[in-house]
């Protein structure tokens, strides 16, 4: 069995040192950058300039507890939400009355239709009776002349259907 070697941090472990780089990244000024390093690199500093300013308005914010300002801007949120809960409150109050008169004028016209529907009806019932009691009386006085009437109605009815029927069958 092999004997374990001692490992200690002062002692450098050849196994992990990379064999000599390629000679294109030994020099590194005279190679010009590839576009994704480029971009790379424009990232990276983006992403630093980010962070910096990040950092910047944390202070800038820590730095408000300590003056005026900060005081402020707490009251005027505080105003802030005051009003909103308000205007919340007027807007439900302006709802609910928009939702009774809605209710009222639906309930106002459902009263109007049952009104003209009936009075429609009746016109209707008394327009048939008057019809009646005129065609009973054209056949009494024109017997023979309503007796032709119906026959050359029910011919052009026979007719008409007659058509119809050819019609469809094609």
């Amino acid at each position: 069995m092999a004997e374990s070697t001692h490992k200690s941090s002062d002692i450098p472990n050849f196994d992990t040192y990379p064999s000599t780089p390629p000679e294109q990244l030994l020099d590194t000024r005279s190679a010009e950058r590839s576009a994704l390093e480029q971009r790379a690199a424009e990232l990276g500093a983006a992403a630093g300039r980010i962070a910096l300013i990040m950092r910047e308005t944390k202070e800038n914010v820590e730095n408000l507890a300590q003056h005026g300002i900060y005081d402020r801007v707490i009251g005027l949120a505080e105003n802030a939400r005051i009003r909103t809960e308000s205007l919340r409150r007027r807007t439900g109050a302006r709802v609910q009355e928009l939702t009774h008169a809605v209710q009222d004028k639906a309930a106002e016209l459902t009263y109007q239709a049952r009104e003209k529907t009936t009075e429609l009806g009746r016109q209707a019932r008394s327009n048939y009776y008057r019809v009646r009691l005129k065609a009973n009386q054209t056949v009494r006085e024109y017997p023979v002349q309503t007796a032709l009437a119906a026959g050359a109605a029910g011919f052009l009815l026979g007719v008409a259907l007659r058509i119809r029927r050819a019609s469809r069958a094609h």
